[in-house]
């Protein structure tokens, strides 16, 4: 019985020592967690492109279209459930932007469609994807191909 005693005082005495409780870490915002990158793709098959864009403007520009020199067609997509419960995607013609706000494309959100690939795409390769805004004109991007799941 006495063993037993000393044995439990024991680990209670060493369950309490040790570091600190570790704090969590500071949240970050969801622009911070998206990092600009294309998956990688098969020639005559599809990628998407992911990025955040910020509008240095002092008035809203609306990005009208998105083309890529890697695919034969780039499109702009929303992801969407439907009122069963599955997932679909959809083209989104225009997108506005506001003076000062930020434009995240990640996965599961809105993202670029590069379709019908010319070449296929590999991790350390990069795509260029070109945005045509009504006012700022064309951004041009360069990201890198990854492999993020």
């Amino acid at each position: 019985m006495k063993t037993s005693v000393v044995l439990l005082f024991t680990i209670l005495l060493f369950s309490g020592c040790g570091d600190e409780p570790k704090k969590n870490p500071p949240q970050k915002s969801e622009s911070d967690k998206i990092k600009n990158w294309a998956r990688p793709g098969v020639q005559g098959q599809m990628s998407g492109a992911y990025f955040v864009y910020k509008n240095p403007l002092s008035s809203a520009d609306t990005l009208i279209s998105v083309y890529s020199p890697q695919a034969m067609m780039t499109q702009i997509h929303e992801s969407y459930t439907t009122e069963d419960g599955l997932a679909g995607m959809r083209e989104k013609k225009e997108i506005v932007v506001h003076s000062d706000e930020t434009l995240v494309l990640k996965q599961g959100g809105l993202h670029v469609m590069l379709m019908n690939l010319k070449k296929d795409l590999s991790e350390n390769d990069s795509v260029e994807v070109a945005l045509e805004f009504t006012k700022a004109g064309t951004v041009k991007l360069k990201l890198p191909v990854k492999n993020n799941k």
